[in-house]
């Protein structure tokens, strides 16, 4: 092993870093790898909204319909695909952050010669890359059970749609890291600020009555335009690509954006310490004079 007590400072690591390419690969290979072996990212991204979506288009066989394709068959399918990969993108993204950061992971990274963007890159690819997999796993069952038919352009632009509305909401994940002080507040935080975004977009269904200024407010927040997108590459049949909406791109290109600055500026790297602890004077001083 070389001896590097002599090296001046950065020389071993501008020596040593591979390309960008081979670093943002091996960042994304071992973080997805990471997220792989973790069976709760597994069950939010996979298993739930794919178990969910068979047991509704089995319950419409059971009672003696059929799921054919059809508007409300589409809305369903597009709904969960959604609901799960933004339970990647945003719930298990930010609570696999702030954990790491309490178990001082990101500290131990940051000492590294791996640049802050790098490892970032690495791990919103692979968020990204798990997301991707599974919305097209709820997908898949739709195709199998509802006799969903997609070409190869609606497949590609479910993927654009899927790609963007992942990298937008793991965008928004790591933003929303700045206010979870604890992994023990991450969910109550973090599904907070999820749960009525995604209930309100219509992932399990409309709400009826709706008033217009919440059905306004709802197409600008970053769950609906996905949804819509989604939707509208479902139902695409025609040749070619199925359009995605400019207003659609511009909102989950708007709030990507927002998130991404919003980190930069004011993302921690370092563990918070309880306030207990903060305001705990110091056992080693000792008792004060009079």
């Amino acid at each position: 092993m070389p001896d590097l007590s002599a090296a001046r400072p950065g020389t071993f690591a501008a020596a040593r870093l591979p390309g960008i390419g081979l670093m943002l690969a091996g960042q994304a290979g071992y973080q997805l790898r990471l997220l792989t072996r973790t069976p709760r990212a597994l069950w939010f991204a996979i298993f739930a909204p794919a178990g969910v979506l068979a047991l509704r288009l089995g319950h419409v066989s059971h009672i003696g319909g059929h799921p054919a394709a059809s508007s409300p068959v589409f809305a369903l399918v597009a709904g969960l695909a959604v609901f799960g990969l933004l339970n990647t993108a945003y719930m298990t993204h930010a609570a696999g952050l702030v954990s790491a950061r309490q178990d001082g992971v990101l500290r131990r990274w940051r000492l590294t010669p791996l640049p802050a963007g790098g490892y970032f890159a690495g791990r919103i690819a692979a968020t990204v890359l798990l997301a991707d997999a599974g919305g097209a796993v709820v997908i898949l069952i739709g195709v199998a059970m509802a006799g969903l038919h997609l070409g190869a352009g609606a497949s590609v632009s479910l993927l654009a749609a899927f790609t963007m509305g992942a990298l937008a909401w793991a965008a928004l994940g790591t933003a929303v890291t700045i206010v979870v002080p604890t992994a023990e507040a991450a969910f109550p935080v973090i599904g907070l600020t999820y749960l009525p975004v995604i209930l309100l977009s219509g992932a399990f269904g409309s709400f009826p009555g709706e008033p217009n200024w919440l059905a306004t407010l709802v197409r600008y927040l970053p769950a609906q335009p996905l949804i819509d997108a989604v939707t509208r590459a479902l139902q695409h049949t025609a040749g070619g690509l199925a359009p995605i909406p400019g207003r659609d791109l511009a909102v989950l290109a708007a709030w990507a954006t927002a998130g991404l600055l919003v980190s930069v500026r004011f993302f921690r790297w370092n563990p918070q310490r309880p306030a207990h602890k903060r305001h705990q004077p110091s056992r080693s001083a000792g008792p004060q004079g009079r």
